[in-house]
């Protein structure tokens, strides 16, 4: 089958819970929305997949599997929303939720559910989350289908792309036709309206990706840039990529239905569909802006800064050769920086796609010098953060690094001392400590500094605790 026979549509569909009459009895303001999700249901019936196949960021996320549901009938409410009586339940497509599995296991990825006691562990429900529930809520009042629900892993954007393209082939060998649902709401930060405060990032990402979908431009959708969507805070962008990868180099036609951010998160209701005269695209649209380019890379490395740098070589040393770099590699930039020889905590953090992909970090020296501290922190964000897996040799190109020299820290007395673009905090009670460094994306107020300060911590905020600040050195 081809991908216009397979992949009928996909559709964008944000999923917040107050527009499913019951979860408010107030009305609400999104009216936009709720009727451009109505009109995706009128549109769905008249497709009439087997099954549909959604993406939801709130079911349970790894950075190294793809979840999926696996229960014969897939089932949940949004009684965390107030409203138990919203109660959706759909019989799984299990032979074509087996065959997206060992498919993606071809890419190569792990995938597939957990077991009870592993949904125990992590917290996670077996019941469906609510970013399946509000889309399906609205699809379930006109049609019958069979359906898969998935994860937007928080895997890499081409390694997500390529999940969509394994989802399409497993339907084709099935002879499934489908439509796939990515669900997500855009920013959270889109305007003043939003209770997770506003940054111009949010409403230009939002507009970013209206207008690409406006346009029918695939690229364009893939190229957002990275810093902006983590500076939006939006939750939806994961889904769409995979939904992408299932069109692959098949041109499509997107068509926007709403938009709008009545409380100040974005909420985009568009479709997705293939090119009705099959036209094939010269070049896969993943190709240009998701896989590393070498000479950009080799050129970007070349503006790094000497401890990043540093950073840098250790892990690639460590990581391939299993080694620690020898400190006489580094004879000539000590001898030209002489810093490097003095003695400082060190924090080295990893991102990846924008994302934090490891941090570690030392509040005082424990070394013999700052290039020293550098080395061992850096293989220690790399392997040791318990809240990432071990970085792999492959993502190594992928890593942006940064080095925080820090300052030795002094204890206040009043939080108005703080600044979280100027200081980094620390926070004791007993043997507890937690830290944050200072200028840290979504991080703007005080308030917001202690208390994720507190929760690192483990620290008891209705208990006495001490604060210090410090200032640091930031190397990019």
């Amino acid at each position: 089958m081809s991908v216009q026979k397979t992949v009928l549509a996909g559709y964008i569909m944000p999923h917040p819970p107050i527009i499913i009459p019951g979860v408010n009895p107030d009305p609400h303001l999104a009216i936009k929305t709720e009727h451009a999700m109505h009109a995706l249901a009128a549109d769905l019936l008249l497709k009439k997949p087997d099954t549909v196949v959604l993406l939801s960021p709130h079911a349970p996320i790894f950075s190294d599997y793809l979840y999926v549901y696996d229960d014969e009938e897939l089932s949940g409410d949004l009684s965390s929303f107030g409203a138990p009586e919203i109660y959706l339940s759909f019989r799984q497509d299990q032979a074509l939720r087996d065959r997206i599995v060992a498919e993606c296991r071809k890419i190569p990825v792990e995938a597939g559910s957990l077991s009870p006691s592993q949904h125990y562990r992590f917290g996670f429900d077996r019941g469906l989350d609510h970013g399946a529930i509000v889309p399906l809520y609205f699809l379930s009042q006109v049609s019958t289908f069979q359906l898969v629900v998935l994860a937007s892993s928080a895997l890499p954007m081409a390694i997500l792309y390529k999940v969509g393209q394994k989802i399409r082939e497993a339907a084709e060998l099935l002879n499934r036709k489908i439509v796939i649902i990515a669900s997500g709401d855009q920013s959270h930060k889109a305007n003043a309206e939003s209770p997770y405060g506003t940054v111009p990032e949010g409403a230009q990402y939002d507009a970013a990706l209206v207008k690409a979908l406006e346009m029918s431009d695939r690229s364009a959708l893939l190229s957002i840039d990275p810093h902006v969507r983590q500076r939006a805070a939006e939750c939806g962008y994961r889904s769409i990529v995979a939904l992408c990868g299932a069109y692959k180099e098949q041109a499509i036609t997107s068509r926007v239905l709403s938009y709008e951010a009545p409380y100040g998160i974005g909420y985009c209701v568009a479709s997705i569909e293939p090119d009705h005269e099959g036209q094939i695209l010269a070049a896969d649209p993943m190709d240009e802006h998701l896989e590393p380019k070498n000479d950009e890379d080799t050129l970007n490395r070349k503006k790094e800064s000497i401890p990043v740098q540093i950073a840098r070589k250790t892990l690639e040393s460590h990581l391939n050769d299993r080694k620690t770099t020898d400190l006489q590699e580094y004879i000539l930039a000590m001898e030209q920086n002489e810093w490097l020889n003095k003695q400082a905590g060190v924090f080295v953090s990893l991102k990846k796609e924008g994302y934090l992909r490891g941090c570690i970090g030392t509040i005082y020296p424990t070394t013999r010098s700052i290039i020293e501290e550098i080395m061992q922190n850096a293989v220690s964000a790399a392997k040791s953060d318990p809240r990432f897996p071990p970085v792999q040799p492959g993502e190594l190109t992928l890593l942006d690094i940064s080095v925080d020299i820090l300052e030795t820290p002094e204890r206040i007395y009043d939080q108005s001392e703080l600044d979280p673009d100027e200081y980094g905090v620390i926070v004791r009670q007993g043997d507890r400590t937690g830290l944050l460094l200072p200028r840290l994306d979504g991080i703007s107020t005080i308030d917001e500094q202690l208390s994720i300060a507190c929760q690192k911590g483990s620290i008891h905020t209705d208990k006495p605790y001490s604060i210090e600040r410090f200032r640091v050195i930031r190397y990019v």
